[in-house]
């Protein structure tokens, strides 16, 4: 399971996660990451992780989609930092 929480203010949004990114919750993440930049697209986004307890290959594999797309990837604890840590080496520049 996971929930996700979206904090929209004037200049920035950031969806909170909390619980495991896997199977049908990585659908749910990319919808909710569609809706946002379709209604803000110059809008910089922050995906907070802290409350990430697992991370499979297919969020991995969206995660780093958007972060490609200008994401910005907050983690914390060994699993979540990880995963961000190897996105940000793959693309070359600062989460």
């Amino acid at each position: 399971m996971l929930k996700i929480t979206i904090h929209n203010s004037t200049n920035a949004a950031t969806l909170n996660l909390e619980g495991r990114l896997a199977g049908p919750w990585v659908d749910e993440l990319e919808r909710s990451w569609r809706a946002v930049k379709d209604n803000s697209p110059d809008k910089p986004v922050t995906v907070d992780l802290y409350d990430v307890t697992f991370v499979d290959a297919e969020g991995r594999k969206l995660l780093s989609s958007m972060y490609k797309q200008g994401a910005r990837l907050r983690a914390f604890g060994c699993m979540a930092k990880g995963v961000v840590e190897d996105i940000v080496h793959e693309h070359g520049r600062s989460g």
